[in-house]
């Protein structure tokens, strides 16, 4: 949490501005929290055709930034509650199943999954703080039959289920574990049901109001299943990068477990298909990315064999489910996203840990440590990178408004992100392809194009202007959204398929268009 903490005053980032968009609204007309048009695909529409997340992080980033006053550490800091909330969680749920659950619980928190993602303001913070601890009251109720802990647990994953559709994650790891320790199925149902009570009752007024909500989710999968980043392959290649990079140290235990040589082997057949020349997409795959993304499969596979194998461990009726639905879930959403691979990683680590402390007790100690440090030195490394791109949105902007003739020029996002939040604060916004897009623009105005980002809208024809480029470099050389040849892709796997990729190439590059 220490780490995400040093990024709370990082510049607003990916897809934060979407949701301030929504808690501005609300401190405005707080009946009607959808109720207004957003341009964040391109073009300008209705809020609730756009926003498939339940509203619950709207109504508390309002009250934030009714407290913060919209400044950004403070606004993160706000929701450091959940953050406690969820960490706590983890580690009195390991600590029921482990001998020694505190390692990997630090591995989990200091990995650039957690620490990367849970400081934003975004719907799976919110979520982490209701159903992790949910989790672990589902465990205590089953365990020790004690029944406020059983229906707190239901309650408590109700509000996250309703704060993000993902924590639907939650229900069959629980329901499993119940029926392993021979809950009644009477139980379980009215469990399960209770759960869903509050999504339900929201999907049931959103039809009877039109279907804004599942019109939107369903626009984005419609989108992204004719990107060719939704191919099998592709999505496949994501996946297992994505964890295991994510996951790099708990995935590096598998090798302790003395898997035989014909498992390694078959495991590095495998990924050496996966990562073959074959299933690339259009754009060419560069060697360090494709060898990068077959080492950290072949570690996760490795690994997932080490938990395949017996004897079967006490907490396994509750890791297998939870790893394995949140896979599903993963595979069957837009995009692979580290923010909801997150939730894959705790089952993951806690499961090879159990396994270590049944066959290497002597090795916890060294694992334990050595995983910590490459943890933390893997996340600061990240978290620099990340904190220079998210700044180098708000500094294009400030660059832009240098550069726009004094007391006429507007400045123009071409994509969105946090560059659309500044744009926007500096009295332009996002191009709208509605209303002309480039089209729109005026004689001293500035356009801004960045190289790492998405929906970028490129001119069509000529237009009369200056054009100047800025660069923003790191010395680290690792980088989580690759703009060039790249497949670092943390945020999306539309943007490639490795969660971070070595490289020295430029964090962003901006093209800054002055029109004449």
């Amino acid at each position: 949490m220490a780490t995400g903490l040093c990024l709370w005053g990082e510049a607003w980032h990916i897809d934060e501005p979407f949701f301030l968009a929504i808690a501005r609204h609300i401190l405005v007309d707080p009946r009607h929290p959808l109720a207004f048009d957003f341009n964040w695909y391109g073009w300008s529409g209705p809020m609730a055709l756009i926003n498939n997340t339940p509203p619950v992080l709207g109504y508390l980033l309002a009250a934030a930034l009714k407290v913060a006053g919209g400044t950004e550490f403070w606004t993160r800091a706000y929701f450091f509650p959940f953050d406690l909330a969820a960490a706590w969680a983890l580690l009195v749920l390991a600590a029921r199943f482990l001998k020694r659950p505190l390692w990997p619980t630090l591995i989990v928190l200091a990995g650039p999954a957690w620490a990367l993602n849970m400081h934003h303001v975004m719907a799976e913070r919110v979520m982490a703080g209701f159903a992790l601890p949910g989790l672990w009251l589902a465990v205590v109720g089953i365990d020790e039959k004690d029944s406020r802990a059983w229906w707190g647990s239901a309650a408590l994953c109700a509000v996250a289920l309703f704060s993000k559709y993902n924590a639907l994650f939650v229900i069959p790891p629980i329901l499993v574990y119940g029926w392993s320790r021979e809950l009644s199925i009477k139980r379980l149902a009215l469990w399960a049901l209770i759960v869903l009570s509050l999504f339900g009752v929201y999907q049931l007024r959103d039809l009877l109001a039109g279907g804004d909500a599942a019109r939107a989710a369903g626009r984005v999968a419609e989108a992204a299943s004719r990107m060719a980043w939704s191919s099998p392959g592709h999505k496949a290649r994501a996946l297992l990068a994505f964890t295991g990079g994510l996951s790099l140290v708990a995935s590096a235990w598998g090798f302790l477990l003395k898997p035989p040589r014909a498992i390694l082997i078959a495991a590095a057949v495998f990924c050496a298909a996966l990562f073959a020349p074959w299933l690339d997409l259009p754009a060419p795959v560069n060697l360090v990315d494709r060898a990068t993304g077959f080492l950290f499969s072949w570690g996760l596979l490795v690994g997932l064999w080490a938990l395949a194998r017996g004897p079967r461990t006490r907490g396994a009726a509750l890791w297998a489910p939870w790893a394995l639905t949140v896979a599903v879930l993963q595979l069957a959403y837009w995009s692979i996203l580290a923010r909801f691979v997150v939730f894959l990683l705790p089952p993951l680590t806690f499961w090879l840990w159990e396994r270590l402390e049944a066959e290497r007790p002597e090795a916890l100690e060294r694992c334990g440590r050595a995983g910590f440090g490459a943890a933390l030195l893997l996340v600061l490394a990240l978290g620099a990178v990340d904190r220079r791109y998210a700044a180098a949105q708000q500094d294009a902007v400030a660059e832009a408004v240098a550069l726009a003739r004094p007391g006429h020029g507007r400045v123009w996002s071409a994509a969105h992100w946090g560059l659309q939040e500044y744009a926007s604060e500096a009295g332009g916004g996002e191009l709208d392809l509605r209303h002309g897009g480039w089209a729109e623009t005026r004689p001293g105005d500035v356009i801004i194009v960045p190289k790492a980002n998405t929906n970028v809208f490129q001119a069509r024809g000529q237009i009369l202007a200056d054009v100047h480029e800025f660069a923003v470099g790191s010395p680290i050389p690792l980088r989580l959204i690759s703009g060039w040849s790249g497949e670092g892709a943390f945020y999306s796997s539309a943007m490639g398929f490795l969660p971070w990729s070595f490289s020295t190439e430029s964090v962003d590059r901006f093209t800054f268009v002055v029109r004449r």
